[in-house]
């Protein structure tokens, strides 16, 4: 049976109960009130209120109690049906919490599982690494054991980590090639003919660097035949441009196997010269 059910039954009850209860007060004003009271109660004037005042007085204070009965009836229910409210609240809350609990454990066995295969995969790479670096270093060990052949150079000039190509000139040039090469002035690049070979270049250019050049800087030449000698600054000057080489001859060539180069200053006005045997 519902609530609604049970409260209409319980009512109904009640108004019997009080519908007895006025019969039994007015039987027992019938025995106590005088005449003119029971006439009162008894008439059949079809007037608004027929009942006596005893028993009306009655039924009102009966009626009265039923209300608070009522009304404190209705506060019972009320309470009963917010604490089933309440409690049904509660059961949902539970099994809220009961489904993230378990959503939880999904994800971290999920993310457990996704940090077990991070750290499988930086295993692997660190033993991938570390395999490189054995293979590396095994080819650095065979390296060092047998190293490779050297590149071979022909007609080529080496001074403070440049590489410059040279070509034969004559003294009948008044410049150097204006490619970026350098050529021979007198001689051939011979390095075991026994002689000097006088080498020219432009600065700005290839000879940029012969202005950096000092005593005991070495200068290595390869010739046409891929023969090769070391050569170590033993001299150098600057003079005018325009000077007459012979007055200058037996410094600039000195005897004996020996190069020197020649470059413009900056100024274009001079020349520096450097003596290398």
């Amino acid at each position: 049976m519902t609530v609604s059910a049970r409260s209409m039954v319980k009512r109904g009850i009640q108004h019997a109960v009080q519908a007895g209860l006025c019969a039994l007060v007015g039987v027992f004003a019938l025995g106590m009130a005088p005449l003119s009271a029971w006439a009162d109660e008894t008439t059949t004037d079809a007037r608004p209120s027929s009942a006596g005042p005893v028993t009306q007085g009655v039924c009102e204070a009966l009626g009265f109690l039923q209300g608070r009965i009522d009304s404190r009836g209705q506060e019972v229910l009320d309470e009963q049906a917010l604490e089933h409210a309440r409690r049904s609240d509660s059961v949902a809350e539970q099994l809220r919490l009961q489904a993230m609990n378990s959503k939880g454990q999904q994800y971290g066995a999920a993310a457990e599982a996704e940090a077990e295969r991070a750290r499988q995969a930086q295993l692997e790479a660190e033993a991938a690494a570390a395999e490189a670096a054995s293979q590396i270093g095994q080819s650095s060990t065979v390296n060092e054991t047998t190293p490779a052949a050297p590149t071979p150079r022909t007609n080529t000039i080496y001074f403070h980590g440049e590489y410059i190509p040279f070509v034969q000139g004559n003294p009948a040039d008044m410049t150097a090639p204006k490619s970026r090469v350098a050529s021979t002035w007198i001689g051939e690049g011979d390095v075991n003919d026994g002689q000097n070979t006088y080498f020219i270049g432009h600065n700005p250019g290839v000879f940029s660097s012969v202005m950096n050049l000092q005593l005991g800087d070495e200068i290595v030449v390869w010739d046409a035949t891929g023969a090769s000698r070391s050569y170590f600054v033993f001299d150098a000057l600057v003079l005018p441009n325009a000077s007459n080489y012979f007055a200058y001859e037996s410094r600039l060539s000195p005897t004996g196997e020996s190069i020197t180069l020649q470059t413009c200053v900056a100024d274009n006005q001079n020349v520096r010269c450097v003596m290398a045997r």
